[in-house]
């Protein structure tokens, strides 16, 4: 794999491992619902993720942009309706709750794309008009 190829994977390991180290320091800070909230939380905005990083690098269009750009689309739509669908389900169906800690995964977990970009230098390359 190449560095530009490795980004996706590791970003979502990463999202991972801080959502997991945010459910343990919530459970040993406050309780057991708590931690488990985040990490619900935190699994509701890896699996959209990881759905939209299937369909951009498993789609095989080649040099079509149309094709690449209907994928990202549908990629996108899916990412929002999964995303959606996790809440409601988590919401419905998880007694004890902690709201703010479900919400607190959440972020914690989307925090980590803009800082992946900035670290890994992606936002370098988008300013400069670097092919990667």
């Amino acid at each position: 794999m190449t560095d530009d190829t490795r980004v996706v994977p590791l970003t979502l390991l990463v999202q991972a491992a801080v959502v997991v180290a945010m459910g343990m320091l919530l459970g040993l800070w406050m309780d057991a619902v708590a931690g488990t909230s985040a990490l619900l939380g935190g699994l509701a905005a890896i699996g959209p993720n990881a759905f939209l990083a299937a369909r951009l690098i498993g789609s095989r269009c080649g040099n079509d942009a149309n094709a690449l750009l209907q994928s990202a689309w549908v990629g996108v739509l899916g990412k929002l309706v999964l995303t959606m669908l996790l809440f409601g389900v988590i919401f419905a169906t998880v007694r004890p709750i902690s709201g703010p800690a479900v919400f607190a995964g959440f972020i914690a977990a989307q925090v980590v794309l803009p800082a992946a970009l900035l670290i890994g230098g992606g936002a370098e390359k988008l300013d400069t008009g670097e092919k990667s």
